[in-house]
């Protein structure tokens, strides 16, 4: 016995296909997108990567060829004052021997 209102209020939506796609050919489309789009998501990661680890690689060079530069400027500094240390000690004792030899006379 058929009970009226307990049947399906709406009917089954039909999908009628336009192209010539088999069935499945559709999934297999959108699998394959899926697939690229995962693959070009990858790929710029790993180009992302590469890159952060290329501008860090270059800072490090740059930061290097600066400690580099520094000590060359403070290993010249440091020869300078030697050099006029040494020089000044000269003069004093070239000063000194003078003075000891006028007095000794």
């Amino acid at each position: 016995m058929l009970v009226l209102g307990t049947g399906a209020v709406e009917p089954i939506p039909l999908s009628v296909k336009t192209c010539r796609e088999g069935l499945g050919q559709e999934s297999e489309r959108r699998r394959k997108a899926a697939e690229q789009r995962a693959m070009r998501v990858a790929m710029a990661r790993k180009r992302q990567k590469h890159e952060a680890e290329w501008r860090e690689n270059v800072r490090s060079k740059v930061a290097s060829r600066e400690v580099d530069k520094d000590l060359a400027q403070s290993q010249n500094v440091c020869e300078q004052l030697d050099s006029q240390l040494v020089s000044t000690i000269h003069h004093c004792v070239c000063v000194c021997v003078s003075h000891i030899s006028i007095s000794q006379r």
